[in-house]
């Protein structure tokens, strides 16, 4: 019965091939089905050729949600063109992104599958339609301007807003006159009316309250209305940035067309992240890894690279949440993970092994932050010394209250393991990713020697707290964005991006 209603449906879709509703009905059936059916159903979906990009454009969507292939993707991003809509393209661009974190195995398999959609192309189709503008940087200026470009605010836990808060900070530090502006690039309203499947972008609301800098002063931030289209707001803000005539501007961010436009008016300096280049067009990169390659994407001019491991403003020693209402005895040795993917971001193998340990360890609670309220992990067990829990503003009184941090293999995760090196944690990630780079050399090289050291520090108290003492030197030395080192550091990537702007634009120095 189940497969002979997804098959009706199937013909529904058919006859109407444009209509999201009916493709995202399609997919709640077949997700219904038994792994046989749901086979055969994917190849029916995947042979016709139904008529008009629009239609195909949908059936891509719902083929890479049902199959979790790329390749999929690859092709929807193919089709786009300069009568695409803007909302579209970014919709398709986010539900990329979200799936390179959260299932490509690795940092390789991250950067193919943004080459295989060509993401500088998407981003200079949404672009080539926003406004041209006039004149570049003030000829003078009685203090140095700065605009920071970030594409998404949300709360201050959030990557690029906390990343956003802290550049502030230093610029405030340092003297100078700064503004920031985000073009709400993840709010976009009726996400799903671009979608064939089931995996929608997320409306998260700002939570202005916690859009505070780190020093004494103000945050000067400029947002738009949500309700309006994405097309709107890109205007809206590079006019607004436009007016403000900044001297150079910091693109706080990963993608954004917005970037593709200012860069042929502004000096550019890029704070991506992750530990790649952003993916779009900066004359100064400032990387956390001092032999990286600046060069991953085709396409866009290869930026020069200011050595900057500098990310996270620290928060001092957190005082812990009590154990025992979570169920965890003192005498516990405590694991935790974080993380809002934690449903994909933990692959069945890894989880496996995890459980295995557990049951090793009797010793041994798992507590996993970030999970929605009500809503179990999938493939993970009821069990008693299992805890989940919903996302938790103040996460580091969480971390401060257990003795190991694990993360999974994961692309991102970097913010967290930083956040756990300064609480004093052992921390346990791989190497490879955003959580491998901020712990270097005490990032495990493969998956037995991650879980080798997992046992060895469950056994050993004062092997897992010494470990836990030098991350947290680790911190300080290198990830300390409030230091002096991090100030002198961004002056000279602005002073470096002013002069590669000139030398492009035909300028004397």
């Amino acid at each position: 019965m189940s497969y002979l209603l997804a098959c009706d449906a199937f013909e529904s879709v058919k006859l109407l091939p444009t209509s999201p509703a009916l493709w995202q009905r399609l997919c709640k059936l077949a997700d219904a089905l038994g792994p046989d059916d749901k086979s055969r159903l994917i190849d029916e979906v995947a042979s016709p050729q139904l008529p008009g990009g629009d239609a195909d454009w949908l059936r891509y969507s719902a083929l890479a949600y049902l199959t979790r292939n790329p390749a999929w993707l690859a092709q929807q991003a193919a089709l786009a063109d300069a009568n695409t809509p803007p909302d579209a393209i970014m919709t398709l661009l986010g539900l990329v992104w979200y799936h390179a974190l959260a299932r490509a195995p690795g940092r390789g398999a991250f950067v193919q599958l943004l080459r295989d959609i060509d993401a500088p192309r998407l981003q200079r189709l949404v672009a080539q339609g926003l406004p041209r503008l006039e004149g570049g940087p003030r000829a003078t200026g009685a203090n140095f301007r700065v605009a920071i470009y970030t594409p998404q605010v949300i709360n201050g836990n959030h990557g690029g807003t906390a990343f956003t808060l802290s550049v502030m900070s230093l610029a405030a530090s340092l003297g100078l006159e700064c503004q920031a502006f985000a073009a709400q690039e993840a709010t976009i309203a009726l996400a799903n009316s671009h979608c064939g499947g089931l995996e929608f972008i997320a409306n998260v609301p700002v939570e202005k309250e916690s859009l505070v800098l780190k020093v004494p002063g103000n945050v000067q931030m400029v947002l738009p209305d949500g309700e309006f289209s994405l097309r709107f707001r890109f205007a809206q803000m590079l006019r607004a940035i436009h007016a403000y005539e900044p001297d150079l501007v910091i693109f706080v961010g990963f993608t954004s067309p917005l970037v593709y436009r200012l860069f042929a008016h502004y000096p550019v300096v890029g704070l991506s992240l992750h530990t790649l280049p952003p993916i779009a067009p900066v004359d100064v990169w400032l990387s956390a890894d001092a032999g990286a390659d600046a060069g991953p994407w085709p396409g866009l001019p290869v930026p020069q690279m200011a050595h900057y491991p500098f990310r996270f403003w620290p928060k001092g020693q957190a005082i812990p949440v009590d154990r025992a209402p979570l169920q965890v005895p003192a005498s516990a040795v405590a694991l935790i993970t974080t993380g809002t993917r934690l449903d994909v971001e933990m692959p069945a193998p890894w989880r496996d092994r995890m459980l295995a340990s557990i049951e090793a360890h009797q010793e041994v609670h798992w507590l996993l932050v970030g999970a929605e309220e009500g809503q179990p992990l999938a493939g993970l067990p009821a069990h008693p010394r299992i805890h989940v829990a919903a996302h938790q503003s103040l996460l580091e009184k969480w971390l401060a209250a257990c003795d190991i941090y694990v993360n999974p293999p994961r692309m991102g995760g970097g913010g967290s393991v930083a956040m756990a090196m300064e609480q004093g944690l052992a921390v346990l990630t791989l190497a490879g990713g955003d959580g491998g780079d901020k712990a270097g050399a005490w990032a495990a090289a493969s998956m037995d020697a991650y879980f080798d050291r997992l046992s060895a520090w469950v056994r050993d108290a004062a092997g897992r707290q010494q470990a836990g003492a030098a991350l947290k030197a680790q911190f300080h030395a290198s990830l300390d964005v409030s230091c002096a080192r991090a100030q002198q550091g961004l002056m000279q990537a602005c002073h470096s991006a002013v002069e590669s702007f000139q030398s492009r634009m035909g300028e004397p120095r």
